[in-house]
């Protein structure tokens, strides 16, 4: 394997830090292919679908070296598991649908004026009360993950052990639903972190990850909708299911986690300054952004130059924040764990631009409050 991946490394015009380009004739780009298949173990089960997969991944590597190539190296963007996946399959298969952000008056948001210069950085991932990066597979379940992410971060700072909390358990049985604002969690099909905290507080606790385990990206499982799946909010649910994979068959209050409950939860003021200092105070936040454009990120600030702040259509969690200095000068960033895997991205995370509203990640942004 070593020396499959040294002889495709010569394929690459540049690996310098000035800009990387993937070869683009068709010879290379078939090496490039069966690597790639082999790092990522990729089968398909048809001739057909393979032939499918390389003419995605062949007009995708031009795309990579065009992102490149606009952003000069302050961000570089790479094949990965997703290299065989067109625009529309992501967004349909990973990303939520995309929804504008529910509207509160600011009298709602947590935050108030900063008085106390921030420091350059921070980051709570040095901090003991950050878990591990997940991976939610090919379904749109990082609502789940930006929630329980959250909730993980403010047990673990009321000095309990930190603990991976259960996110399937969320998917299978959270169907909360605002049908005046037309809002719903929607199980595999996306939802929103604001409506699974009350469903936790209503539900009155959680199980661990290791009791309930993931398995809805795994296409291991097959569990049915949560129950009061609103269909017009959602849409269909999946075809086939089954019962004793499900919420009714899985879900066992006898294992809920002794004393962790969800009291309340707010919205943190989207201005950006607010934002910094709220985290320092509150912990790991659960935000939403439009993140159309991650699909090939590998490293750096993400700085797009078109991203709809009104089309949100990914849930993750705010972590840090910091500052970048360069040849291009000091760029400020926000530091933003994911779940696609720790082989995607700086190690499961990214940067994103901070302080313009990039791609509505500070539209949002959300904090539960446990029982003390």
């Amino acid at each position: 394997m070593a020396l499959v991946w040294i002889g495709l490394s010569l394929l690459l015009y540049s690996l310098s830090t000035e800009c990387l380009r993937y070869p683009t004739d068709k010879d290379s780009a078939r090496k490039l292919f069966r690597g790639w298949q082999n790092e990522h173990r990729k089968h398909y089960r048809t001739r057909e679908q393979e032939v499918y997969g390389f003419e995605v991944f062949h007009e995708n590597l031009k795309k990579i070296n065009e992102l490149n190539d606009l952003h000069r190296s302050r961000t570089e963007y790479r094949i990965n598991k997703f290299a065989d996946m067109s625009v529309s399959e992501f967004k349909s298969k990973i990303l939520m649908p995309p929804r504008k952000p529910p509207q509160r008056g600011t009298k709602t948001c947590l935050g108030s004026k900063v008085t106390d210069p921030l420091p350059q950085s921070f980051d709570w991932t040095d901090k003991g009360v950050v878990t591990s990066v997940k991976d939610q597979g090919t379904v749109g379940t990082c609502w789940a993950f930006s929630t329980i992410g959250n909730i993980e971060g403010q047990w673990a700072i009321m000095g309990k052990p930190l603990t991976n909390l259960s996110v399937e358990l969320l998917v299978d049985c959270d169907g909360t639903q605002d049908v005046k604002d037309g809002e719903a969690d929607c199980g595999v099909f996306g939802g929103w972190p604001f409506l699974a905290f009350q469903f936790i507080q209503k539900l009155g606790g959680l199980e661990t990850w290791e009791d309930y385990g993931y398995c809805s990206g795994s296409g291991k499982c097959f569990p049915c909708a949560p129950p009061g799946y609103n269909k017009t909010l959602c849409g269909p649910p999946e075809s086939y299911c089954l019962k004793n994979q499900s919420c009714a068959a899985k879900l066992n209050r006898t294992k809920f986690i002794t004393g962790l409950e969800v009291v309340s939860w707010e919205q943190v003021d989207k201005n950006e300054t607010i934002m910094a200092d709220q985290l320092m105070k509150l912990g790991p936040l659960s935000i939403a952004l439009n993140a159309a454009l991650l699909q090939f990120y590998h490293s750096g600030i993400f700085d797009p130059p078109i991203c709809d702040p009104q089309d949100l259509d990914h849930a993750v969690l705010l972590v840090g924040f910091g500052q970048e200095k360069s040849v291009f000068g000091t760029r400020d960033f926000w530091k933003v764990k994911n779940s696609w895997g720790h082989k995607w991205g700086e190690e499961g995370y990214f940067r994103i631009k901070r302080g313009v509203g990039k791609c509505g990640m500070n539209t949002q942004v959300v904090n539960a409050f446990l029982k003390q």
